[in-house]
């Protein structure tokens, strides 16, 4: 069976194909679905000419993501390309940007799934879809093929160091990475079946974690066996995920205290922001668990763009406009007051656990630059620090045991 067929069938259910174009382009166009979903899927032909992207591919692909957005359906794109079709030159160009622009305008979830390497216009693709999968070894996105950037500028390179993809998850262009076409083809009848919307309600979420435990509030409150987690290899001080807490889909975003304290630095505060536009794509409410000391300070950190990568999670968290809930966990400084949402800043509810600390700063920090004693630190952490001041004072709905977590946010959701 030729490669490109061999793909659609074994990520499609069985027997729900409809090829709509087959054999016209290096571009097959069927429908389908995909774990009970249906889809539109547009796969590229490595075995025609690469699978170059010229003009007729371009309105293969065009016609394919139409059929997705007026059947509300997702757009499933299967790629393996060289990148524009040399011979058929301008109209190639043309052809890339008509597919451009329509995969802007698609209001349907966009799924891209890379099976080898994506070159030029075809790499381009990946990052005007939502999700990102590809299979380590085998995917690669690059501007160009290592032949012209040894014509242009004298360097001998292969496709595995300009953007293999291990290299590209780890900054944050695969959401989803596997080692297989296998695992790539399950990890994406994972995807469908969360977005489906009816979905048997789940009565419990998993154990309750220990004080501090943020992996363990995570598993104690959506719903068992729900979680996607979504760029595991970027930005490991910060989790993202997709689940459903009582049936319901949720985005979680989350510090990470086990790796640099949950720190957000320019990298946390741009994979928050992806993540916040995602949801708000899938129009899906987002939970933020806050434990974090804050944005990372320094002249390397203010170098790299920590303010700027700041300022772009703060818009996107502004910009999502379905329910919003953030929870205090742990540590809560300074500005991840205000990033990882809060009342002021549109959040539909605040809830904090009992050992939560929201503040200016740490009590720590504070001695030192207030010079406070030992009885004094004790007041200030109590007025300044602690969750009962700041329900007082009217920051937080509610404070919480994380026993009680996952049934109010059940309630907010519903």
């Amino acid at each position: 069976m030729k490669e490109v067929y061999r793909r659609i069938e074994a990520l499609a259910d069985e027997g729900s194909i409809h090829y709509i174009e087959k054999n016209q382009s290096a571009v097959v166009v069927t429908s389908a679905k995909i774990a009970e979903k249906p889809v539109v899927l547009a796969a590229f032909d490595p075995a025609k000419k690469g699978g170059a992207l010229g003009y007729f591919e371009g309105a293969s692909l065009v016609r394919a993501i139409h059929l997705a957005g007026e059947g509300g359906a997702p757009l499933v794109l299967l790629s393996q390309s060289a990148g524009a079709d040399m011979v058929g030159g301008q109209l190639s160009l043309s052809g890339a940007g008509s597919v451009f622009r329509a995969l802007k305008a698609l209001d349907t979830p966009r799924l891209y799934l890379s099976y080898g390497p994506s070159i030029g216009a075809a790499a381009y693709m990946a990052g005007l879809c939502d999700v990102v999968l590809a299979v380590e070894g085998a995917s690669a996105f690059c501007l160009t093929g290592p032949k012209i950037v040894a014509r242009a500028i004298y360097e001998e390179t292969n496709l595995a160091a300009m953007g293999g993809a291990k290299a590209v998850a780890e900054r944050g262009g695969i959401h989803l990475l596997s080692d297989s076409e296998e695992g790539m083809a399950e990890d994406c009848r994972s995807l469908m079946a969360f977005l489906r919307q009816k979905q048997a309600t789940s009565a419990s979420g998993g154990e309750a974690p220990a004080t501090g435990d943020m992996a363990g509030i995570i598993r104690a409150i959506v719903d068992e066996g729900s979680a996607i987690y979504l760029w595991p290899q970027w930005a490991q001080n910060a989790t993202a995920l997709l689940g459903r807490i009582g049936g319901m889909r949720v985005g979680i975003f989350a510090n990470n205290p086990k790796v640099a304290a949950g720190v957000l630095d320019k990298e946390a505060a741009l994979k928050a922001a992806a993540f916040y536009n995602l949801c708000r794509r899938f129009r899906l409410p987002v939970i933020s668990l806050a434990d974090t000391p804050g944005f990372l300070p320094g002249t390397a950190s203010e170098g790299e763009g920590v303010l700027r990568a700041g300022s772009a999670m703060i818009e996107a968290y502004f910009n999502h406009d379905e329910k919003k809930i953030t929870v205090a966990v742990g540590n809560v400084l300074g500005g991840a007051y205000m990033a990882m949402g809060c009342r002021e800043m549109g959040a539909s509810a605040y809830f904090a656990l009992n050992e939560a600390k929201i503040g200016v700063m740490g009590a720590d920090l504070a001695a030192e630059i207030l010079h406070l004693d030992k009885e004094n630190l004790a007041s200030y952490r109590a007025m300044h620090l602690s969750a009962a001041a700041a329900q007082k004072n009217g920051l937080i709905d509610e404070i919480l045991t994380a026993d009680e977590l996952r049934y109010k946010l059940r309630e907010v959701l519903a």
